[in-house]
């Protein structure tokens, strides 16, 4: 995410269905991140968004049982190092009052750790899709990468702080749902 920026405003995109059905087209749910598969296959319902892409958030360090970094830090040498790979959202928000609704409940999940949790915009996406927001967890000094090599006193943090921003996200999707 080398070009994460403050979230852009919102502009009248003529393109947004026609782009949401061939993201719906050729999403795979199988090759989301196990414990956000509920989330993206909920916005998948969701009319006046679509997922871009999405990351859990990996930590890879020496001793891990799992080569992807799913699992919870639980195996580690307190002199080990982490390298944490964002845990992040991606998303193409409509431009309509719904949407907006969306845009703020998003924004408003910074609240729960605004060191370490950004809402933006990313100028990669923005070039392809108008209208598209990032939700990250990732502490704020690295907030324009996408990796970050971590101690584990704050590995086990952001681990928290992501694993929050998901379930806060997740509730957002059970509200949605409910209002479809």
């Amino acid at each position: 995410m080398d070009t994460f920026t403050p979230a852009r405003d919102f502009i009248n995109d003529s393109l947004f269905s026609k782009r949401r059905n061939r993201s719906l087209k050729y999403l795979d749910i199988n090759a989301i991140d196990q414990p956000i598969k509920d989330i993206i296959s909920m916005l998948r319902h969701v009319p006046y968004c679509f997922t871009l892409q999405c990351c859990w958030g990996h930590f890879v360090h020496d001793g891990q049982t799992d080569p992807r970094g799913l699992e919870t830090l639980a195996s580690y040498s307190e002199n080990t190092t982490i390298t944490y790979r964002i845990a992040y959202l991606a998303i193409c928000i409509k431009h309509n009052d719904a949407g907006i609704g969306l845009y703020k409940n998003l924004q408003d999940i910074v609240k729960i750790d605004p060191h370490n949790i950004q809402f933006g915009s990313a100028d990669w996406f923005w070039r392809e899709h108008t209208n598209s927001y990032i939700l990250q967890v990732e502490p704020e000094r690295f907030c324009m990468k996408d990796t970050a090599v971590l101690g584990v006193p704050e590995a086990i943090y952001i681990q928290g702080i992501r694993n929050k921003m998901f379930e806060a996200i997740r509730e957002i999707c059970v509200g949605i749902k409910t209002n479809i």
